[in-house]
């Protein structure tokens, strides 16, 4: 029987570990529908994507320039522009960076036999779903300000070591101007069941970010926000009357920019888009979800604008075999990336220069089962 057991060289291990990646990209939720920016002068994406090292006073970093818009006037007629220059606004936020790895082992050779499975190739195929798979939850928990000790259902991790991440103290919860609520809700705790996602809520959204100068996406000579929802709460949109209503002349989402080729619908200038890795409640037990008595499920859908969200790629992806295979006999395969996650926050000038996020704004809502 054919085997993949022989040892790899050296190129063909930097092909494998490319392969992983590019499979792991396209996998990804970010990735593929076109969040993350093409390099790292791509402001104008959802995901701001840094590849390469600055020297700053503190040595060699990672950093994402968070650049706002200009505000000035400027000047007319033959006035003195010499003086009367804008000074432009930004902010570097240093994203720091860890290794995330994962492997594979066979069973042996006697169970590889009894397969007939190849086990590189199966877990190369694994090793490259697993990625895009950590990614994308990472990002989710790094946009909603939510512990990597927590899976993005609510429930906590067990044994993991992703809260040891050099990256998992950035975290931040989401900052007091940056969070609303659906219907009559003002907190997690006050949330009912009848305060669902709906189309209110996405234009209520959407007049938030641009009254607290979220700076939008731009495409096309307009300009757009992203809304990341639950498929509860996807459910409850679709089912809203006015949804139902305006959609049909609703502006339909555009073919040639992948922000837009996978969205549900444009809804007052927000792209919405349906993920299950949306942060909500459907892990925890009645007495800790949302609402009196901690008994409502709830889901907290994210409305992103340019920069919400910094991912560091530094360095290619790594692919390894193992020294310990017990004579060869069981062989394993090991990939990792060194990556590094954040949500930026900035002195707002538009809430008393107080720090909030940058690009975000968490909706809760009901999301009933």
């Amino acid at each position: 029987m054919q085997t993949d057991f022989g040892a790899l060289t050296s190129s063909v291990k930097k092909v494998w570990a490319m392969e992983i990646w590019q499979a792991g990209r396209d996998k990804s939720f970010f990735f593929a529908n076109g969040f993350i920016g093409k390099n790292d002068n791509d402001m104008n994406s959802v995901i701001q994507r840094v590849t390469k090292l600055t020297e700053t006073e503190r040595g060699t970093e990672c950093v994402m320039q968070l650049v706002q818009d200009l505000q000035g006037d400027g000047v007319v007629g033959d006035n003195k522009l010499e003086d009367n220059e804008e000074q432009m606004v930004n902010d570097a936020q240093t994203i720091r960076i860890d290794q995330l790895r994962h492997g594979v082992r066979s069973k042996g050779s006697m169970s590889e036999q009894a397969t007939v499975i190849r086990f590189r190739a199966t877990g190369k195929e694994k090793l490259s779903f697993w990625l895009s798979d950590k990614l994308d939850e990472l990002m989710f928990l790094t946009l909603s300000g939510r512990s990597y000790g927590l899976h993005t259902n609510g429930a906590t991790r067990v044994g993991s070591q992703l809260p040891s991440l050099s990256f998992a103290s950035d975290v931040v919860a989401p900052s007091t101007n940056r969070v609303m609520y659906a219907g009559t809700a003002t907190s997690e705790g006050s949330v009912t069941a009848a305060d669902k996602m709906d189309w209110s809520t996405v234009v209520k959204a959407n007049t938030v970010a641009q009254e607290k100068r979220l700076r939008p996406i731009r495409e096309g000579g307009k300009e757009y926000y992203c809304m990341v929802i639950h498929p509860r709460h996807r459910r409850d949109l679709v089912l809203d009357s006015t949804y139902q209503t305006i959609l049909r002349t609703a502006e339909k989402p555009g073919a040639k920019n992948k922000l837009f080729t996978g969205a549900i619908a444009v809804i007052d200038g927000v792209v919405i888009h349906a993920h299950n890795k949306v942060f909500n409640t459907s892990g925890l037990a009645s007495g800790s979800k949302w609402g009196a008595g901690g008994a409502i499920d709830g889901a907290q859908a994210m409305l992103l604008g340019a920069q919400a969200g910094g991912i560091a790629t530094i360095g290619d992806m790594g692919f390894n075999e193992s020294d310990n295979t017990d004579y060869g006999n069981r062989p394993g395969i090991a990939a990792g990336r060194k990556v590094g996650f954040l949500k930026p926050q900035f002195k707002s000038t538009y809430d008393d220069n107080a720090r909030e996020d940058f690009g975000t704004i968490a909706v809760k809502t009901a999301a009933a089962a």
